[in-house]
């Protein structure tokens, strides 16, 4: 009759203790949070066929040089193009190839650029060249805001 009565008792402790446990839970926020709000997973896409160059061309006080002319020279074929730089000093040159070495070079009334090389191992679809023309020691440099007309 004693296992009865413990049986019982244990029986009813376990109905008690299912009971707290579901009302615990009513009240507690979940510990797992469904986000449904997941950002989106970019679809790959084609990778480009081709890729652009474009920049600025400044003198040795980092001001845009305008009418300032950029050459890009195919490694392969030495095709040279050119691009007139406007009132910013900004360029572009799109439709390059991935498998091909181009050289940029920029011109300013007397003073050249150093030459800046793009590697056909670059793979970046847009690079970005400063090109900046420097004066020679002891010489110097013209002004940026001097009209054609001007006689000096």
């Amino acid at each position: 009759m004693k296992r009865l009565v413990l049986v019982a008792i244990c029986g009813g402790a376990t109905v008690m203790l299912a009971q707290q446990r579901q009302d615990s839970t009513a009240t507690k926020p979940p510990e797992v949070f469904l986000d449904n709000h997941r950002p989106l997973v970019e679809k790959k896409g084609k990778a480009p066929t081709s890729r652009t160059v474009n920049g600025q061309v400044v003198d040795d006080s980092g001001t845009p040089l305008e009418n300032a002319v950029v050459t890009l020279t195919d490694g392969k074929s030495n095709e040279k193009r050119t691009f007139f730089t406007k009132k910013d000093g900004r360029y572009n040159f799109e439709d390059l190839s991935f498998t091909v070495d181009y050289k940029l070079q920029a011109r300013w009334k007397a003073l050249v650029s150093d030459s800046r090389n793009l590697s056909q191992y670059d793979r970046a679809p847009k690079i970005v060249r400063i090109l900046q023309v420097a004066t020679p020691e002891g010489k110097p440099a013209p002004t940026a805001t001097a009209k054609k007309d001007d006689p000096k």
